[in-house]
């Protein structure tokens, strides 16, 4: 986990700061996991987040739960 952490910290947070809901980590890991895991497009990567949530929060905390499409 600590490569994805180095490897995706490094991009620019390109939302305006009161625009943030989710950290954009949070948002990435969901986003590439649920994409590997074959996932095509917005509504079906909530749908993973919603359904593998619990295993998504041993890697990152979604603290405010998961992003809707």
């Amino acid at each position: 986990m600590s490569d994805f952490i180095s490897h995706f910290s490094s991009i620019p947070e390109p939302r305006i700061e009161r625009c943030r809901k989710h950290d954009l980590l949070d948002i990435l890991f969901l986003s590439i996991s649920a994409i590997l895991c074959g996932a095509d497009g917005w509504e079906e990567i909530e749908d993973f987040g919603r359904a593998k949530l619990d295993w998504l929060r041993r890697y990152f905390p979604y603290k405010e739960d998961i992003p809707q499409a």
